[in-house]
């Protein structure tokens, strides 16, 4: 059943409207807050309770009906509302169809539509990111997408490449199936050449087992690097850990062998995030970069889904939790002033 937090007694009342779509307790911890000590009017909606939950959008009103309570959303945050997530993630496995999830992820698109302000912002999802943030002076890796390993190595031209498949934890649940994903680093020679891609995922030693489906995946320029963050934006403010790790699949394979700390962000890396956030539009975001030996950020991904409490709880510091209830609590105050 969604929880209407203190919007109960407020018909047609402005409310914030948080909508989790891939489990995860972030938006859990946002609400408390919010119906907590920031005093704020909060609906949550889980993906699980959308079919059993009676809900109506107005089109004309800008009005939502949840569960018999009429309520005027002033901030919508929806978390991984594509139909694909919503497919992969859909409990039990199956039971929900490509039908149903385009639906329920176009009317989600529809009350985000209809709110004052709506988290995460505007983006470009994947990487092409990266093109766009070349062009707005932002260093990048030189990057193919290819379901040919061997030939993507070549035209990347680096001495060593980073083959990757991005979010294959949000649309692969099945943990079984993670080996063929997982990231790896591998000398460009080192790809057997004249291999397709599911072929190259067989060759002994070779870094192409993510394309082993004859997928595309990501074949990228590995960059030296001094230092690895994760960076929070959340509405123009910053919080950043840094990222140690013996392997880019240990956060999947080893968790326990990485190492993340709360640090200040540097104001090269902070200055990269808010350029790009200002161009999209994009008031919350998870952005992973490198740092060189020089200090010049180099960006790699920006996702206005990703995950906060894996970096808290590993770094022992609660700040982006705080941040992002405080962020909700001052654009709502906004959208209602």
């Amino acid at each position: 059943m969604s929880r209407l937090g203190n919007a109960e007694g407020h018909d047609g009342k402005p409310v914030v409207v948080l909508v989790n779509c891939a489990g995860g307790p972030e938006l859990e911890i946002v609400r408390n807050a919010l119906t907590g000590p920031l005093e704020t009017p909060t609906v949550l909606i889980r993906q699980g309770e959308l079919p059993s939950t009676p809900m109506a959008l107005d089109v004309d009103t800008g009005l939502l009906d949840v569960a018999g309570r009429r309520v005027r959303p002033a901030v919508v945050w929806v978390r991984h509302g594509s139909s694909c997530a919503m497919l992969a993630q859909a409990r039990p496995a199956g039971s929900v169809t490509p039908l149903q999830a385009e639906s329920w992820s176009g009317f989600l698109r529809q009350v985000a539509g209809a709110a004052t302000t709506a988290l995460p912002g505007g983006t470009v999802v994947g990487p092409g990111q990266l093109a766009e943030a070349h062009r707005l002076g932002v260093k990048t890796p030189r990057t193919v997408i290819t379901n040919d390993v061997p030939a993507g190595a070549r035209r990347v031209g680096a001495p060593t490449v980073m083959v990757k498949t991005p979010d294959f934890r949000l649309f692969e649940p099945d943990r079984r199936n993670w080996p063929a994903c997982l990231p790896s680093v591998v000398g460009r020679e080192a790809v057997p050449q004249g291999l397709g891609a599911a072929r190259a995922a067989e060759a002994p030693g070779s870094a192409a087992a993510p394309a082993g489906d004859g997928r595309p995946v990501v074949v990228q320029e590995y960059v030296a690097h001094a230092r690895e963050l994760r960076v929070y934006h959340l509405d123009g403010g910053i919080c950043a850990f840094e990222v140690r790790k013996p392997d880019p699949s240990s956060p999947m394979t080893d968790p326990d062998s990485v190492t993340v700390t709360r640090v200040d962000c540097p104001r090269p890396a902070a200055d990269a995030v808010r350029t790009l956030c200002a161009a999209w539009d994009l008031r919350y975001g998870a952005f992973d970069l490198l740092v060189s030996d020089t200090g010049e950020p180099v960006f790699l991904e920006a996702n206005p889904d990703g995950d906060w409490l894996w970096f808290e709880r590993k770094a022992r510091w609660h700040g982006v939790s705080f941040m992002a209830a405080v962020m909700v609590r001052e654009l709502f105050v906004r959208s209602t002033s």
